[in-house]
């Protein structure tokens, strides 16, 4: 159950719903990130302009997954759509600790035939998406200062996982970066190591130049 949980976290940051897993995802030989975006696909390797600006290391361990794709389908857009954007390109690096818990690190963006990207944008996707889920509980938004960096927190319970969320720009536009951490509530469960790893995963996505 917990390592299913995990996947599904995992897939919390590419996906179109909040703790949801991606539909339909391409991913393999038949995925050309070149042609048309018709549907949900991802793959390492796929926007690899994206994967550079994502950290591989985090607390000196290599991340279990990097890969990069694009959704476009409105099952995936969600919020986005009404912002006149139909395709959303993403990198993202995750690392499975197990037992439910995770890191994940990530960068949005669009192509230059969309609309550019905008910081409320990803926060209202993040924030409707805990709102409509059956499984997330205690939702709550903040915008503290993290280690100098002025941040978008949410926090959610999710099926006995809590989550949190950071969204951050340089100018609010443009490339928006995504932390996602989450850990298993059970016996021995530290809150305060909890807002250590999200401190840390920041602090990994604010050293990467570019």
């Amino acid at each position: 159950m917990r390592a299913r949980r995990t996947g599904s976290f995992a897939h919390w940051i590419l996906a179109a719903a909040l703790a949801g897993v991606v539909a339909g995802c391409q991913a393999g030989a038949s995925f050309d990130p070149a042609a048309p975006c018709t549907a949900d696909a991802r793959l390492p390797g796929a926007f690899p302009e994206l994967e550079r600006l994502i950290p591989t290391k985090l607390g000196g361990a290599s991340a279990t997954q990097v890969d990069s794709g694009r959704n476009c389908t409105s099952s995936s857009l969600t919020t986005y759509a009404a912002h006149g954007i139909s395709e959303l390109r993403y990198a993202g690096a995750t690392w499975d600790k197990g037992g439910g818990d995770a890191t994940v690190i990530a960068i949005m963006a669009t192509p230059a035939s969309q609309p550019i990207l905008r910081q409320e944008w990803v926060e209202e996707f993040y924030r409707a998406g805990a709102l409509a889920s059956t499984k997330t509980e205690n939702v709550s938004a903040t915008r503290p200062t993290i280690d100098g960096t002025v941040v978008y927190r949410l926090e959610t319970l999710n099926d006995l996982s809590l989550q949190t969320l950071l969204v951050w720009s340089e100018n609010g536009m443009g490339g928006i970066h995504v932390v996602i951490v989450a850990t298993q509530v059970e016996p021995g469960a530290s809150r305060n190591e909890h807002d250590s790893r999200v401190a840390e995963a920041l602090a990994a996505s604010k050293a990467v130049p570019g």
